[in-house]
């Protein structure tokens, strides 16, 4: 009986290793995860960082509950705005006085506000289907590059 108990424990601690080593032996870059669901919402995991959004999301993203974890690995505070696109790409009111979107004029369904160097961040919406744009909108970093786009569908 000990003899089969201890093969048991063998063939258990071999299944666990090999699916670890599954799991971890892929390496990825951040850009081409797809989300992973967790308690009914849809997660996204953003990075911002020299005047770049990237987000992990390669495909559709089915509509919902949907968590934007960002995280800022940059050196200087960003911002992450969730913009429902009004047409196919960045076309955004601009107010090139001040360098920034004019808030007052879009769709804009949540943030995550001023989000410290090295710190990170979430906001959890429930978005309908559609197309939205993740921007950090302080001073001049809609205009650099800090933008990204994601395609909300139905479910």
């Amino acid at each position: 009986m000990k003899r089969i108990l201890q093969a048991a424990a063998s063939v258990s601690l071999m299944i666990l290793s090999v699916l670890a080593v599954a799991g971890c032996s892929r390496r990825v870059e951040a850009s081409t995860l797809k989300p992973v669901a967790a308690d009914a919402s849809t997660v996204v995991n953003v990075i911002a960082k020299s005047f770049r959004i990237i987000t992990d999301v390669t495909d559709n993203i089915p509509a919902g509950k949907i968590t934007f974890k960002v995280s800022n690995t940059d050196v200087v505070t960003h911002e992450t705005l969730v913009i429902h696109a009004q047409n196919k790409g960045y076309e955004l009111p601009y107010d090139f006085s001040i360098s920034r979107v004019f808030e007052s004029k879009i769709d804009k369904p949540g943030e995550v506000p001023d989000i410290q160097p090295g710190t990170s961040g979430e906001v959890t919406l429930d978005l309908p289907p559609g197309r939205y744009v993740l921007i950090c909108n302080l001073t001049a970093h809609f205009q650099a590059g800090m933008h990204a786009m994601i395609n909300v569908v139905a479910r």
